[in-house]
C-alpha cells in the first residue's frame, strides 16, 4: 500500500518582500504621459544592500533544494510525495534549518533601523516612514512551516452517497493517486538522465573546467534514488546501481588528469544515456493504447463475396 510507505509533504516559507506598490507615483506618471492609471506600476525597493535579509533568501532557497532533493513531484498546490523512510531525517533537517531561519530573523531585525536610515537618503522623495512596519509586526511576515499529510486513498472515503456514486469518487481518488505515482517516476528517471549526460558533455570537453560536483551530484542521487523509488521501478534501481558502479569509481580530479579514463567514462556514461533512452522508448511504445480500426476494407469484400455466392 503506497499510503503506507509515503505521504505528503509541503514546505511554507515567507519573507518580507521589502517591495512596496507607490501609487501616488504610478498615477503621477499616469498623469504625466497622459495615460490610464492602470497601465503601469511604480514598486519602490524598500532596503538596498541589506545582507542579512539576502541571507535569508539564501537560507530559503537552501530548504526548499533540500526538500525538492527528497520527494517526488505530487500536485500543484505544493504538496510532494515524501517517502517514509525519509520522514525522520527531514524532520530533524527541518529543525535544524527552523533554528537557522529563526537567528536568521533575529539578526536582520536587530539592524532593521540601520537599514531603513541607510535607505532614506537614496529614496528621498520616495521615502515614506509608514512603509517599514514596526519590527514586531515585521516578524509575523517570516516563517518556515512543515506540513504533512496522508496520501488520499479510495477505501478512505466516508462521504454520505449513493454506493454507485462513492464507487466512483473512489475510482477517481485511486486513479489520481497512480497517476502522481507514475509522475514521481518519472521525475526520477529525468533526474537520472540529466546528471548522467551532464557527465556525458563535460567530459566530452577536454578543456573544460571539471568541478568536484561532477561526480558527487550523480553519487548522491544513485544513493537516495531507491529510497525514493516508491513505485518500486526496478529497471530505475537497476540503473541506478549501474551508473554507481561504473561512473563513481573516480572523482572529477582523476577524471581530468587522466585522458583515457575521461574518454573511457565519458562513453560509458553515454552508453548508460543510450540504454536508459531506449528503455523508455519501448516503454512509451507499449503503453500506448491499442486502436481498434475495424475490419479491413479486403476483409468486407471477403465477406460480401463468400454471402453473395452463398446465396446463389
Amino acid at each position: 500500500m503506497i499510503t503506507e510507505r509515503a505521504m505528503l509533504a509541503a514546505v511554507h516559507i515567507s519573507i518580507w518582500t521589502a517591495v512596496k506598490h507607490d501609487r501616488k507615483v504610478s498615477r503621477d506618471v499616469a498623469d504625466q504621459h497622459g495615460a490610464h492609471q492602470s497601465a503601469g506600476r511604480y514598486n519602490k525597493q524598500l532596503l538596498r544592500g541589506a545582507d542579512k535579509l539576502d541571507d535569508l533568501r539564501t537560507l530559503a532557497g537552501q530548504i526548499r533544494q533540500h526538500f525538492y532533493k527528497i520527494t517526488l513531484p505530487w500536485s500543484d498546490e505544493g504538496f510532494r510525495l515524501l517517502p517514509s523512510n525519509f520522514y525522520f531525517d527531514l524532520m530533524e533537517r527541518m529543525r535544524e534549518f527552523e533554528a537557522s531561519f529563526e537567528q536568521g530573523v533575529d539578526s536582520f531585525l536587530a539592524v532593521y533601523p540601520q537599514y531603513i536610515d541607510q535607505v532614506r537618503p537614496e529614496l528621498n522623495g520616495l521615502f515614506r516612514e509608514e512603509d517599514y512596519p514596526s519590527a514586531e509586526k515585521l516578524r509575523a511576515k517570516f516563517g518556515v512551516k512543515l506540513e504533512i499529510l496522508p496520501i488520499p486513498s479510495g477505501t478512505d472515503f466516508r462521504v454520505q452517497m449513493s454506493a454507485d456514486e462513492q464507487a466512483r469518487v473512489s475510482r477517481e481518488i485511486d486513479a489520481n493517486v497512480r497517476q502522481s505515482l507514475t509522475r514521481g517516476t518519472e521525475d526520477l528517471w529525468k533526474r537520472l538522465r540529466e546528471v548522467v549526460s551532464h557527465m556525458v558533455d563535460r567530459l566530452n570537453e577536454p578543456e573544460s573546467r571539471f568541478h568536484g560536483s561532477l561526480v558527487t551530484n550523480v553519487f548522491d542521487l544513485v544513493e537516495i534514488l531507491p529510497r525514493l523509488n516508491v513505485n518500486g521501478d526496478e529497471d530505475l534501481n537497476r540503473f541506478a546501481e549501474q551508473v554507481k558502479q561504473r561512473l563513481c569509481n573516480y572523482s572529477a580530479q582523476d577524471l581530468k588528469k587522466h585522458d583515457l579514463l575521461r574518454v573511457t567514462t565519458a562513453a560509458d556514461a553515454a552508453n548508460i544515456v543510450a540504454q536508459m533512452d531506449g528503455l523508455l522508448q519501448n516503454r512509451e511504445v507499449l503503453a500506448q493504447p491499442e486502436v481498434d480500426e475495424g475490419p479491413s476494407v479486403e476483409s468486407i469484400f471477403t465477406h460480401m463475396s463468400a454471402y453473395m455466392e452463398a446465396a446463389a
